[in-house]
């Protein structure tokens, strides 16, 4: 199974986790003052994320929603230097693409592409692995994006699926099938030649990891979505999805939340520990939670099996906690 190094270790989910300890603060802020936002209000943000996120490796995008080829920018040869550039590109709305050498922000992207190729992808791989011989008694079953979506997502997030969560579960699809996703690129936007050599290529690099000097770690090649939505009453900020890694349906998803008997007993804990607790403000406790959920089946999803774990955004991470609370306090006008 994934290690939480392996999802967390790098400075993207570092920065984004960063932002979204600060949207924390203003999410006490309001509940303290009687304006804390619905379970299904998009507006479970701070200063920093209130346009939500969808990061990317940008070498799996062939072309953005009208047909134009993807320009990026040169990304900073340095940790500081790339996650200010997160941080300024979670100001707008659309996809941001990372590459080796370069980010590409602000892209639309539309989901037609993506849930087409999804599907059949899923639906080529399963007819290929389908032991019976013969046409059959019946048909066989269309997987849709809805499918996909249900299982990239934590069941207490209902259907209809919105835009950005569908978009980000139909690319999870093409990012572990790797192969399957460029052949069926080849036939749907009909790449030959030069063309199919270049987009190999991207494809081939985009599913390495970015670093820089010194091993430091930029982004692993998954899928981060940053939900503007609480979604549950002990969520405090929007979910984070990570995905795009292992088998089919396999995820992680980052949360800030209260601490509840029912998550203690999830955690098999009596308390967490110290360096775990993330604001311990009134009767506000919160701590930072990875779940990740294993492999399932198109359209399904159990509770069963997810593992459960805390974050400690000082062991884990290598963040100054008390950096980030007290300028977030200071911003959100909290004492």
């Amino acid at each position: 199974m994934i290690t939480k190094k392996d999802l967390l270790g790098n400075e993207l989910i570092k920065e984004v986790i960063t932002i979204r300890i600060d949207t924390l603060w203003n999410m006490i802020a309001l509940k303290l003052g009687g304006r804390f936002p619905p379970v299904d209000a998009e507006k479970a943000t701070g200063d920093f994320d209130d346009k939500g996120a969808l990061f990317v490796p940008g070498g799996f995008v062939f072309q953005d929603w009208e047909e134009n080829p993807i320009r990026k920018r040169p990304l900073s040869p340095s940790a500081d230097g790339f996650r200010r550039a997160v941080r300024n590109a979670m100001q707008f709305d659309g996809a941001h693409l990372l590459y080796q050498d370069g980010i590409s922000t602000r892209v639309k992207l539309g989901n037609t592409a993506f849930a087409k190729i999804a599907s059949s992808i899923l639906e080529t791989k399963r007819e290929a692995l389908r032991r019976q011989p013969g046409l059959g008694d019946r048909r066989p079953a269309k997987i849709c994006s809805v499918d996909i979506s249900k299982s990239y997502c934590p069941t207490y997030i209902p259907a209809p699926y919105g835009a950005r969560t569908s978009l980000s579960s139909d690319i999870s699809v093409c990012l572990t099938e790797p192969r399957m996703y460029f052949r069926q690129s080849e036939i749907y936007f009909n790449i030959r030649g030069t063309e199919a050599d270049r987009f190999w290529t991207g494809i081939k690099n985009s599913m390495q990891p970015i670093t820089v000097k010194n091993d430091v770690v930029l982004a692993q090649p998954h899928m981060v979505t940053c939900h503007s939505t609480r979604y549950r009453e002990e969520s405090y900020t929007g979910i984070t999805r990570i995905s795009g890694f292992g088998k089919f349906g396999e995820f992680a998803a980052f949360t800030l939340e209260q601490v509840t008997s029912e998550l203690l007993h999830e955690l098999d804990l009596t308390q967490p520990g110290r360096d775990e607790i993330i604001a311990d403000y009134y009767d506000n406790h919160v701590v930072a939670v990875l779940r990740v959920y294993p492999r399932t089946n198109p359209g399904a999803r159990l509770k069963k099996g997810v593992t459960t774990m805390l974050v400690s955004p000082e062991k884990d991470l290598g963040l100054d906690l008390q950096e980030i609370t007290n300028a977030a306090k200071k911003r959100y006008n909290l004492r």
